[in-house]
């Protein structure tokens, strides 16, 4: 691991960089996924909403965040899902109640490490499940080397241009 780069809590200081990288990520990720217009209208006051919602409270949700040399360069959330028959959206997982709800890196960060790190920090050795674009096999790849396989659940993003997903999920890591 590089010197300078860090994985720690997220923290209401850290809510402005934030809105941007969770912006930029999308529109790396995304691309070829989503339509150019749809990416370029993403916009990081949006995210600022969700992240001051998140992180500027007495009692912060459950986020990390990657730095370089003090620089947010990705993040990762996880949640405990609500229980079965709540109106979440997606269909309650197979195993575990613990949702990863995000994991996003810089490109230019990506390959370093964080990304494992991060996803150690979000979910530690717990049973999980989380939600991927089907097509991000990039992500797929990297979930499974840390123990998540797809359970056959699949899903549609209506508001994202009907973007397909698929749940992965994972038993508790020994």
């Amino acid at each position: 691991m590089a010197p300078g780069l860090v994985v720690r809590r997220a923290g209401a200081g850290d809510i402005d960089r934030l809105a941007h990288v969770h912006v930029r990520c999308w529109q790396e990720t995304y691309r070829g996924m989503l339509s150019d217009g749809f990416l370029a209208a993403a916009d990081p006051a949006d995210r600022l909403r969700l992240w001051r919602h998140l992180l500027d409270r007495p009692e912060p949700a459950d986020a990390w965040v990657a730095c370089d040399g003090g620089t947010v360069v990705g993040f990762a959330g996880a949640r405990v899902l609500p229980a079965p028959g709540s109106p979440e959206g997606h269909p309650p997982p197979a195993s575990g109640d613990l949702e990863l709800w995000g994991l996003y890196l810089l490109a230019s960060h990506q390959g370093l490490g964080l990304g494992g790190r991060l996803l150690a920090a979000a979910l530690g050795t717990n049973a999980a499940s989380l939600w991927v674009a089907a097509g991000n096999t990039r992500a797929i790849g990297f979930y499974r080397r840390f123990g998540f396989e797809p359970d056959g659940a699949e899903d549609v993003l209506p508001d994202w241009e009907d973007l397909p997903e698929i749940r992965m999920v994972r038993p508790v890591q020994s």
